[in-house]
């Protein structure tokens, strides 16, 4: 397929094209005017790190922290309604302009919407130098005053920006607080880059002189809600460890008033040194008793035989005051920390492992196998836990049985002594906790720092002039698809090449649209179904050098062989020209000179007899049923050289009649009396009539309308030809339009101005040059 062929769909459907075009455009345009222009801000923080180096007994490993991201969990904080409901109520988000195109900050500022505040809408008045604010209900006064007074109402204020312009009016509404929050939500995006502990945050709205103060106001709510949580946390230790300490003072303070009613009471103030060398073992003993067996119970407790071996079990063995020093326990849970501490490295973030990945499941693997050296470690703890246990047992029960030798009142104030002791040193620990509580939440800092505040908002997306080249390319593609594509639905013949692609015949002939007057009775004064006769009225028209064309072919269409003397003329169907042809070929033949016979072989409605102005009686049928003789039924000399045969009386059985033997006796007849027969037959697909002449003539030329005939009608007609063995000499392609063959005319007076487009470009590109 040539460029030009490409050119030539795109020509014939271009109103298909520029519609689509122009549609798409318009569409375009007007959905881009419609549309909210949208803007947005960026900025960067960064989320640093909770986890510091601890002593092992304050470490704690948290199982979730081994399955997420700590950045991007801090991250979707963003997202959360708790935090947009933040943002929503120290900007007044609620209170808002209805114009989008509008920005609220043009006309007010300091805005505060209470959480409670109803959802409303207000007219702001401008005028001159003050305002006045309307509710939109009732139209009932809500404010108003000078450009310094702020404009209050139920539940709601904010400030007026001085408007020195002619009046107007802007229309405010308050929405209810989950639609601004959501709106806000929805504005928020975030990324966190691999590898870093910064998150890029972004928001999109419609006024862009609010978009920055809202991101800037979420970093900023972002990290006071990390702050808040740390300090909860604090708080509520600090709330515990108060109350402890109220309640070991008051144990100790009672301890000392227990000793000093007893002294008071038993007039004595000091024992002898023995006996408060052995009150001092004993207290020691027991102290340590005391210890050994909290850890003991706190040791049975955490690893007893059903218990499991995870990470709060590390968390409270690591409380526990004995096993720091002890140093197998020490390694075992440090080891085990170690591991999962490598695990939770292995899963954590987006690009972890997977839990069925080989590498985490060698790591449970050791994990296992270190728990259960943790739980050897922790039996054998305990067995020497409870040797020591009654060894101290049996070493107090010496003690005391010596002490028994000595005044029952110096029993009593060793137990005492021994009670204050027990309770000062619990309260002592109790102040050293209290004072490391009050240090750390004294201490609490933002986790989350601004690395780069929110930037001037700019306007994303593309502008009306991209949205509009956008949509005329758009257009233009859809415009020729949709050219292509009605070219591809029209299976008519339309050019020469559709022809012997079709039928592979030759083209004997192409036969332009008719352009004038062809009987000389003027546009008005032909009747209707009458033949235009161009060869006869205008010889110099581009149409009679077409039938001209037409006739040289003909003529040398079998010149090696013998002349064609008797040529019937059909079409697939009706109204294709075959017998405007038929009448235009035979003047022609007559014309150079040729004794020439037109039969109108059309017995079922015929028409050559009334494009030369004849009756239609007596003619064909009147011969052939011998009625009537030939000389009696022939037309002589018409035109000079032409005689015509009409069709005569319609008979009711054309196809037995024109295969009849007074049918081939005619012919013969007629072979012997003209040089050329020129038979103008029915349409062969609508009867039977062209087939069975066709196989009796010389030859059958078969007339086809541009734009009309379709490719699968051409070919049945030509099967059905050939299946009556009709020898098909070429086809005629009537009605073409000269913007697709301009160049099968071979004269016309016009020629230098009706070249195809493709031809005037190419010729004013070379004149150029």
């Amino acid at each position: 397929m040539h460029l030009r062929d490409l050119a030539q769909v795109l020509f014939a459907h271009w109103k298909v094209v520029v519609f689509l075009s122009v549609l798409t455009v318009s569409a375009t345009s007007y959905a881009s005017k419609k549309s909210v222009p949208r803007y947005q801000s960026s900025a960067t923080v960064q989320v640093s790190s909770k986890q510091a180096l601890t002593p092992l007994e304050a470490m704690r490993v948290d199982e979730m922290s081994m399955q997420t991201d700590p950045v991007l969990s801090e991250a979707m904080v963003l997202s959360t309604q708790a935090l947009a409901l933040r943002v929503v109520d120290a900007l007044g988000l609620r209170l808002a302009v209805d114009d989008w195109q509008l920005s609220r900050a043009t006309f007010l500022y300091d805005a505060q919407v209470d959480s409670l505040a109803r959802p409303d809408s207000f007219v702001l008045e401008l005028k001159g130098t003050g305002y006045q604010l309307r509710s939109v209900a009732g139209g009932t006064l809500v404010a108003a005053g000078g450009y310094d007074v702020p404009a209050a109402g139920s539940g709601f204020s904010f400030r007026v920006r001085e408007y020195r312009g002619d009046p107007r009016s802007v229309r405010v509404s308050i929405m209810p607080r989950l639609t601004a929050g959501n709106m806000v939500r929805g504005g928020i995006g975030f990324a966190v880059p691999p590898t870093t502990s910064l998150v890029n945050v972004t928001f999109t709205g419609t006024d862009p002189s609010l978009v920055p103060d809202i991101l800037n106001e979420a970093l900023i709510a972002l990290q006071n809600y990390g702050v808040d949580r740390v300090r909860d946390v604090a708080s509520h230790r600090l709330r515990y460890i108060v109350e402890r300490v109220d309640d070991a003072r008051g144990r100790y303070v009672s301890a000392l008033n227990g000793v000093q009613s007893y002294k008071e009471s038993e007039h004595t103030t000091d024992f002898s040194a023995e006996e408060v060398a052995i009150i001092n073992s004993i207290q020691a003993f027991d102290h340590e008793k005391e210890r050994l067996q909290v850890d003991l119970s706190t040791l049975q407790g955490i690893m007893g035989p059903e218990a499991q071996v995870t990470l709060e079990t590390l968390n409270r063995l690591a409380s526990v005051t004995g096993i720091a020093n002890n140093a197998a326990m020490t390694f075992q849970i440090q080891n085990l920390l170690k591991l999962y501490d490598d695990r939770r490295t292995l899963v954590a973030g987006s690009l972890g492992l997977r839990e069925s990945n080989p590498q985490v499941q060698a790591m449970d693997q050791r994990i296992t196998q270190a728990a259960a050296a943790l739980r050897e470690a922790a039996n054998a703890t305990v067995r020497g836990v409870q040797a020591n246990i009654a060894s101290l047992g049996q070493n107090i029960a010496n003690l005391r049985q010596r002490l028994g030798t000595y005044p029952g009142k110096e029993s009593r104030f060793a137990q005492l002594t021994l009670e204050i002791q027990l309770q000062n040193d619990t309260y002592k620990y109790l102040l050293s906790q209290l004072e490391s509580a009050r240090i750390s939440a004294a201490t609490i800092s933002p986790y989350i720092q601004i690395v780069e505040t929110a930037t001037v908002a700019t306007r994303i997306g593309i502008g009306t002039r991209q949205r509009v080249m956008i949509g005329l390319l758009v257009g233009l593609f859809f415009g020729i698809v949709a050219a292509f594509f009605l070219e591809y639905l029209d299976q008519t013949i339309k050019t020469a090449a559709d022809v012997e692609r079709a039928r592979e015949i030759p083209v004997l002939g192409l036969i332009p649209i008719e352009t004038r007057s062809a009987n000389g009775l003027g546009k008005g004064g032909r009747r209707r179904g009458t033949i235009p006769l161009v060869s006869l009225v205008s010889p110099d028209d581009p149409t009679s050098e077409a039938y001209r064309a037409l006739r040289t072919n003909v003529t040398f269409v079998n010149a090696e062989q013998r002349a064609l003397q008797l040529i019937c003329v059909t079409s697939p169907g009706p109204g294709e020209g075959k017998s405007t042809t038929t009448a235009n070929l035979a003047i022609t033949l007559a014309q150079q000179g040729a004794h020439t016979l037109l039969v109108d072989a059309d017995l079922r409605r015929p028409l050559v007899h009334r494009a030369f102005n004849l009756v239609q009686e007596p003619g064909l049928t009147d011969v052939l049923v011998g009625n009537t003789q030939l000389r009696e039924a022939i037309r002589p000399n018409v035109i000079p050289k032409l005689d015509i045969l009409p069709a005569g009386a319609l008979p009711p059985n054309p196809s037995e009649l024109l295969g009849s033997a007074a049918m081939h006796r005619l012919l013969e007849q007629l072979r012997t009396q003209y040089d050329t027969v020129i038979f103008d037959s029915p349409p062969t697909l609508a009867v039977t009539d062209a087939a069975v002449l066709g196989a009796s003539v010389d030859a059958v030329i078969l007339v086809v309308r541009s734009g009309l005939t379709e490719e699968v009608a051409a070919q049945r007609a030509l099967g059905q030809l050939r299946r009556v063995q009709a020898r098909v000499a070429g086809s005629v392609l009537n009605g073409v339009k000269k913007t697709r063959d301009h160049y099968y005319s071979y004269y016309r007076k016009d020629q230098h101005t009706d070249r195809g487009p493709l031809s005037a470009l190419r010729e004013r590109i070379a004149h150029l040059f």
